[in-house]
């Protein structure tokens, strides 16, 4: 055989078989990512849920998403979490990350803690609503409480420009929305009494 062409054969053969093992080895590393992702997989979207519906319930209590978002993340998480975590996973700013940690801790909602020999502090969330329901009912029901009952008293003069057979229904409805709101204000505290305690 011609000595060109079987160098050229060999060439072609040492070509195929090191495009093969380049291949093998692609496809190799590629089964072990995908089978990293697929066990991380779940607890991602188990975090993810947990993160959406704590923030839902921040916003309900008129508190930013993000500090809801921060506490179902730890909340779904096994392991206590440093910030730089919490940022990556979340998609956050390092500012809201550690306002929302250092107001978390405030309200005793989450655990700060270091393992011996690292300088990472790591969160935990402790696992009762205690310190939120505290929180919504002194930073936000009562205040609104007492500015709703304001406003519900300022409506009586206007009463005095409606006729007759109108301002008896809605002066009835009227005194009904302040006793709700006395009671409430009476109420609330009490409740919030036992929950300190």
């Amino acid at each position: 055989m011609d000595p060109e062409i079987l160098t050229s054969f060999h060439f072609e053969l040492k070509t195929y078989a090191d495009v093969h093992t380049i291949m093998c080895v692609k496809t190799s590393s590629q089964k072990k990512g995908t089978s990293s992702r697929a066990n991380l997989f779940p607890l991602q979207r188990l975090q993810r849920e947990m993160a959406e519906i704590f923030a839902d319930l921040a916003e309900l209590f008129g508190n930013p998403a993000s500090l809801g978002s921060i506490y179902g993340l730890l909340f779904a998480s096994p392991e206590p979490l440093s910030m730089e975590e919490i940022v990556g996973l979340l998609d956050i700013s390092n500012g809201t990350a550690s306002q929302g940690l250092r107001r978390l801790a405030e309200l005793q909602a989450i655990s700060p803690s270091r393992h011996p020999g690292e300088r990472t502090t790591r969160y935990s969330a402790k696992l009762e609503l205690r310190p939120f329901v505290s929180m919504f009912l002194e930073s936000q029901l009562l205040p609104r409480l007492g500015h709703s009952e304001e406003r519900i008293g300022s409506l009586e003069a206007t009463l005095l420009e409606l006729p007759q057979t109108d301002r008896e229904i809605l002066e009835t409805r009227l005194h009904r929305a302040l006793k709700w709101h006395r009671r409430a204000k009476v109420v609330l505290p009490l409740i919030r009494r036992i929950l300190k305690g």
